[in-house]
């Protein structure tokens, strides 16, 4: 086809930022080849850098996508040249990965087929031929047309655009110069990313390039995530269509259904020679693998029957009325059946314990005579983490429980006569009404009867109590990660209430005294160090044993310690638990008995400080009498003998003395050993701090499994 008759008007070439002349153009041919290797690898980190102030039109095109895909309407990329073949790329991806309908995903490129094998030349001058594609895609409002020319002026990809426009489809642009005649045409979602002259001048195949790839990932991938083709970060819709990716489907069924009973759950759907209840990991991908055949090769559908263990037609139903998402699948479980997995004719009397902390969640089964099971699953801090994320902590430390209390990892879950869950972060939270009714639908227990409690994880520790009816208060101390100080009291009938608290504020306010408070200053201590003796270190001034062991710990030099720490993941939580671990370090040098390091002493000297004002705070508003309270001591920090002491001799020398100290090494365990044994008697315990109102979660009585403490000052017993 001849070039168009009326081609749109041509910019100066020169003056476009893609044929710009890199600042490395003068010298690169002098470079040697690790040099030049650097000097590339630097010019594409920039990037991802670049695309961040376009994220804003990114997002919202994508919310623009999202609905029209699901109501059939279709994703068109156009592009000429390295453009198309991006998208050609992207395109043919997506039926594999997310099950994609291919029809509803589709490149055109300047030149046909043909051109992405190989370069057809002058294509991308086809104005005409650009409208013509589009015309001939007969294009509707529920298509989304996305315009791909690094130098903004592409007259194949004008064509198609303009027509798009008078079809009402929404519109997009990616190009990397500005202004440019892409963005005059008007497109509903113009993205314009400068990524600067390229590395070889003009060759937009680079930066140019790898700029339009992220960005169609991202598109791609995103929209995939919104349609409900991914669950926890899981491609539930992949093809299994090659043993890589059979293998894949294997996993990904296992780990969706983690906490529930698979086996039990496939076993009615599948006939599988020679498998029992006692097989190993080889009969379970085999059965497994009979259910995928038997979905039809939908690993989103198996992972629905065997959470469900429901027939794959009826599961299949239900998928399609929450399109097809699986946490809506998995919601409508709940909503349906009030108990996930139960054996309604155990005999045995099971108590369930959650301690739900910002590093882990930890899970205590105990039957009437002992503690029988525990299973550890992730962080499920409210506030580090959504409300989806913590359930689903919560249910795999569950799961790992009962796994082990069930002699395997499949096996079914009990039935609960009480419940009692702590999660940090509920103090905060205003999501504990939604909570508790999730926690009632997993557990089949219910707030309204007291089977189920749910409190702050502090709150675990206010069983201490029940071991003097004497004593009328307890002063729970953590810390870890983190550190809060909670205050008890007994009232009328026994009931037990939260009365006051101090710290928790979270990392980013204090929480001073914690492993992340001891971490923070011992890295401001090594920063400030390293910039007093700029220029002074040498053999004969080494570096401090702090500096050295921070240094060390962090795998980096004192060049590179603050973009260690920032940019570790470019992810708050995972920072934050990196800065917590050097407390480790800080204890070890600051409490070694021979030659302790002053430096890390008073770092622990100062954390102790603010761990004891802490305490001083309940005590000087007079939330808590000392002399009839037990100091309740719990967290990673708590468990370091020698660090326990400084706190203990803090609070001597201040002349504040409690009735005695305990020290809580495993709340969930303690917590659930108790309920269990005092499940005759019937007690409350309130957690005043949700949604600034009482909220009464009743619980067993806090009667202690460990010894009556001695009514003396300054006794610790560890439990």
């Amino acid at each position: 086809m001849a070039p168009s008759t009326d081609p749109p008007q041509h910019e100066a070439l020169g003056a476009l930022q893609t044929e710009a002349i890199s600042p490395l153009a003068g010298t690169m041919e002098s470079l040697d080849t690790f040099e030049l290797c650097v000097a590339f690898n630097r010019e594409e980190a920039h990037v991802a850098s670049s695309i961040t102030s376009s994220l804003p039109a990114i997002a919202a095109l994508v919310d623009d996508l999202v609905p029209r895909l699901r109501s059939g309407g279709r994703l068109i990329y156009i592009g000429a040249g390295n453009s198309g073949r991006v998208a050609y790329m992207d395109c043919t991806e997506l039926p594999a990965t997310f099950s994609a309908d291919p029809a509803q995903f589709l490149a055109v490129v300047a030149g046909g087929s043909r051109a992405v094998v190989e370069a057809v030349e002058g294509a991308e001058d086809l104005h005409d031929d650009g409208a013509d594609k589009m015309h001939e895609l007969q294009l509707s409002p529920l298509d989304t047309v996305i315009g791909i020319a690094a130098s903004g002026r592409t007259p194949f990809v004008l064509g198609a655009l303009k027509i798009a426009m008078e079809c009402n489809a929404v519109t997009a642009a990616i190009t990397n110069c500005r202004p440019s005649a892409i963005e005059k045409l008007g497109v509903t979602h113009p993205i314009a990313v400068l990524v600067g002259p390229e590395f070889v001048t003009g060759s937009t195949r680079l930066k140019a390039g790898s700029c339009a790839k992220q960005i169609l990932n991202m598109i791609s991938t995103c929209a995939m995530i919104k349609l409900g083709k991914t669950y926890r970060g899981l491609m539930v819709d992949v093809r299994a269509v090659n043993d890589k990716l059979k293998a894949r489907g294997r996993r990904i069924v296992s780990q969706v259904c983690e906490g529930r009973p698979l086996l039990q759950n496939i076993r009615p759907h599948v006939a599988v020679q020679g498998t029992t209840e006692n097989d190993g990991i080889d009969d379970l991908d085999t059965t497994i693998d009979a259910l995928i055949q038997k979905c039809h090769g939908s690993i989103k559908l198996a992972c629905a029957v065997g959470l469900s263990g429901l027939e794959p037609d009826t599961a299949k139903q239900i998928l399609t009325t929450v399109q097809g998402d699986l946490h809506g699948f998995i919601c409508t479980l709940e909503a349906q059946a009030p108990v996930e997995s139960a054996d309604v004719g155990q005999q045995e009397d099971y108590f369930l314990c959650v301690d739900g902390g910002g590093t882990k969640c930890a899970a205590s089964i105990a039957s009437r005579r002992d503690v029988v099971a525990q299973g550890v699953a992730g962080g499920c801090n409210l506030n580090s983490v959504s409300l989806e994320e913590a359930v689903d902590q919560i249910r795999s430390a569950i799961g790992r429980a009962v796994g082990s209390l069930n002699g395997h990892s499949q096996g079914t879950w009990p039935r609960f006569q009480k419940a009692w869950v702590g999660i940090a972060g509920l103090h905060h939270s205003r999501q504990a009404k939604t909570l508790t009714c999730r926690l009632e639908r997993l557990l089949g227990v219910s707030h309204q009867d007291g089977s189920l409690s749910l409190t702050c994880d502090t709150s675990l520790l206010s069983s201490c109590m029940s071991t003097d009816r004497s004593i009328n208060g307890c002063v729970a101390l953590i810390a870890g990660t983190g550190a809060v100080a909670t205050a008890f009291r007994r009232g009328p009938n026994d009931a037990i209430s939260q009365v006051g608290r101090a710290g928790g504020w979270g990392h980013l306010f204090g929480d001073a005294g914690s492993a992340f408070y001891i971490g923070r200053r011992a890295i401001k201590t090594v920063l400030a160090s390293l910039e007093e003796s700029q220029g002074e270190l040498s053999s004969s001034q080494p570096l401090s044993p702090l500096q050295t062991a921070v240094l060390q710990h962090l795998n980096c030099d004192g060049t590179d310690l603050l973009s260690t720490i920032l940019c570790t993941n470019a992810g708050k939580q995972t920072s934050r638990l990196l800065i917590g671990s050097l407390a480790r370090v800080v204890t070890v040098l600051g409490l070694r008995p021979v030659d302790p390091d002053q430096d890390a002493l008073n770092i622990l000297q100062d954390a102790v400080e603010c761990l004891v004002d802490l305490l001083k705070r309940l005590i000087k508003a007079r939330v808590s009498d000392p002399s009839r309270s037990i100091l309740a001591l719990s967290g990673a920090l708590m468990k370091v003998e020698p660090f326990k002491d400084l706190v203990l001799d803090k609070l001597k020398s201040q002349g504040i003395a409690f009735n005695a100290t305990v020290l809580v090494e495993d709340p969930s365990r303690y917590a659930v050993d108790f309920l269990a044994r005092s499940s005759h008697i019937k007690e409350s315990v309130r957690d005043w701090a949700v949604d600034s109102e009482a909220i009464d979660v009743t619980s067993q009585p806090l009667l202690s499994p460990c010894a009556p403490l001695e009514q003396r000052t300054g006794s610790t017993i560890s439990v």
